[in-house]
C-alpha cells in the first residue's frame, strides 16, 4: 500500500501544472521528466500518466 501506482493518476499528481490561453493545456514540472515538454493533454488529461513519467518507477 505504500507503493507507488504504475499506473498513476495526473490530476492526483502535485506536478501536473495547466494553462489556460485558448485550450486547458497540462504540462508535467517534474524536473526528471524525459520529455522536455513534459506535455500532458489538451482540453483533458490522460486517465494515466504517460510513460515517460519519473514517477512511474
Amino acid at each position: 500500500m505504500g507503493l507507488m501506482n504504475k499506473t498513476q493518476n495526473c490530476a492526483e499528481c502535485g506536478f501536473m501544472k495547466k494553462y489556460d490561453y485558448d485550450k486547458k493545456i497540462y504540462y508535467c514540472d517534474h524536473e526528471d521528466r524525459i520529455d522536455d515538454m513534459g506535455k500532458l493533454g489538451v482540453g483533458e488529461l490522460p486517465e494515466t500518466s504517460p510513460e515517460w513519467c519519473p514517477l512511474r518507477k
